[in-house]
Order: structure tokens, then sequence, then C-alpha cells
């Protein structure tokens, strides 16, 4: 019998694309530092209905995503590029970051309520409550390094029957910061319309905030806000408007060693896919995707392969950039 042909097999690929691929889109010279030419965009897995809140398991060398409509967390195996299901039935889950101890911590729409998974697989709800009132859909958070976390409110959750269930929102769109041993969470802010994506800098004190205002106020623009993390992370200071547009909106982000955003954007085509932002609000470049991208974060041992969310699929991309 004859041994099957190695170059026989490589006929079963993909069909061919143009390669070097042409996602990267440089808009200021300090970009080009991070543009690998040669680096494939990689499509993992699509059969999503929306995915959203990827974080990344360094000891076990797997990302966790959400597919928020199915009420499913899922798992990307960095070693194998499978995905699965890690989870189903988790109450519409959004947001997810790994504390300092390597606990899973997760936003979930419907019930709303943040929560963590402890190391014997049991579940801590966290937060669920605001004077006595259902929060409205915790959507995205932050780990602190002493054990706080801060997470958004917007209430996506409950606007119709898809992300969760519909009902009444009963608190205001808001940020909140929560620490064990608090009976209810405080309230850092409740002057974004939609506050959505959160991201902390390299400097632990600087804080990074998206509204997406325009889905439910649309005389208001999306926008990128910026704020000075005081007292532990139970204050917000120096609120500044770092980018605002009335063309396209920014989901989930997170933030390189430089300092620079690579936020989740949506606006059609040539627009859809990652803008990336430098600390002082310039956009440098985009990374362009066929779908629009929900949020982000880097992964891998030198944490500098960029992970999306987008829509129905996963993508990757190796850049020169590290993740903070």
């Amino acid at each position: 019998m004859t041994a099957p042909s190695l170059l026989a097999g490589s006929l079963t690929g993909a069909p061919p694309a143009r390669y070097p691929i042409e996602a990267w889109q440089s808009l200021d010279e300090r970009f080009d530092r991070y543009m690998l030419f040669n680096s494939p965009l990689e499509r993992h897995w699509s059969g999503g209905l929306w995915l959203e809140g990827p974080a990344w398991n360094a000891v076990g060398r797997y990302a966790v995503f959400s597919d928020i409509p199915r009420a499913r967390q899922m798992r990307w195996d960095e070693a194998t590029g499978e995905v699965s299901v890690l989870r189903h039935e988790v109450g519409h889950s959004n947001g997810n970051a790994f504390d300092a101890q390597g606990r899973l911590i997760a936003c979930e729409h419907s019930p709303a309520r943040v929560v963590r998974y402890e190391w014997d697989g049991s579940l801590s709800v966290l937060v669920d409550q605001f004077d006595g009132k259902r929060l409205n859909a915790p959507n995205d958070l932050v780990t602190l390094k002493d054990g706080g976390i801060i997470f958004t409110d917007p209430g996506y959750g409950a606007h119709v029957d898809y992300e969760g269930h519909r009902r009444d929102l009963e608190v205001d769109t808001a940020v909140y910061f929560w620490e064990d041993g608090m009976e209810q969470p405080k309230v850092l802010t409740t002057e974004l319309y939609k506050p959505n994506g959160i991201a902390l800098a390299p400097d632990g004190q600087t804080l990074y905030v998206t509204d997406t205002a325009p889905s439910h106020h649309p005389d208001q623009p999306a926008t990128i806000n910026r704020f000075t993390l005081t007292d532990g992370g139970k204050r917000l200071d120096k609120a500044h408007r770092l980018v605002s547009s009335e063309s396209e909106g920014y989901d989930g982000m997170t933030i390189d060693m430089d300092g620079n955003l690579w936020v989740g954007t949506s606006g059609g085509e040539g627009v859809d896919g990652v803008s990336v932002f430098s600390p002082d609000g310039k956009r440098i470049g985009r990374i362009l995707l066929p779908e629009v991208c929900a949020n982000v974060c880097f992964v891998g041992d030198d944490r500098n392969r960029l992970l999306m969310t987008a829509s129905q699929s996963i993508y990757t991309l190796y850049t020169g950039a590290r993740g903070a």
C-alpha cells in the first residue's frame, strides 16, 4: 500500500487568498511598529450568534468568551485551536475576566448579576442589586490587583428577548465598584448614557470606558472616555472625553504596554474590526474584519496575539504589540 502523499494532502486546504493580508491599515507612523506584514488573519471558528467578552487564562492556555444569545461561555484552546462549550445556561453571560487569584468573574444579563467561579467549581453571586433594585444587565469588567472589580451596567440584556429577557430598567445606567465584604456596589459615575467596554491602563490608575450612546440616544455620539482611579478604585476623577464619533461605534477594548487602545469598532465595510488609538486619542491604525468586532484581548506566551470576538466568529492576529 502506498503511503499518502504530504503534497497531495496540502490540496485539501482553503482556496488561495491574497497574502500578505490586507487587514492592516496604518494611519500614523506610530502604528507601523505594531504591524507584522506576514501575520495571517486567522478565523478559528464561526457559528456564534453574538460573541463577546474574551478573557485570557495564561495558566490553562485558553481564552473564555461568550455567545450571549445562546447563554453559553465558550472556550478557545490555544494549543489545538479548538472551540468548545465551557458552560451553558450561564445567564446570557457577557464580559469575562480573571482575578489576581485566577478565578473567572463574569457579567450576566439575565439574571442581571456579576458572578465568580470559585476554585471548587461553585458559583458565588457577587452583585445583583443596588438600593434594593435589580441591576440592569452587567456588561463588562476589569479586575484590580487588590481584589476589587469595576463593571459597567448599560442594560442591553434587558431591552429585547435575545441577549437576555426584556424588562424595564430599574436603576440608572452606571459604572460600579465592588469588592468582597460590600453589601452593594458603589456607583462611580452615571454620566455615560450606555457605559459599555472597559479597560485599565498599564499604570493601574487610568480607566477607559466606551459609551455606545447612539443605540438608544441617537442624538448623542459614541465616545471613549478616560478617568483617573483614586481611593483604591472607589472613585473616578478627571473625566475626559478622549474620542467621539457620529459615524461609528466603539465596544469592548484592551490596552497594550505602550498605552494604546485596541477597540472593537462597528460602522460598515471599511470600518468594522478594530480601531487602534494612541494614549492621546488619535486613531493610528485599523484592523479590518468582514464582521463587526465586539471585543478584543491579547493572548499567548508573549501577549502579542490579538483575539477578536466578531459577531459570529473569533479571529486572531499576531501583532508587534504586547498586551498590558
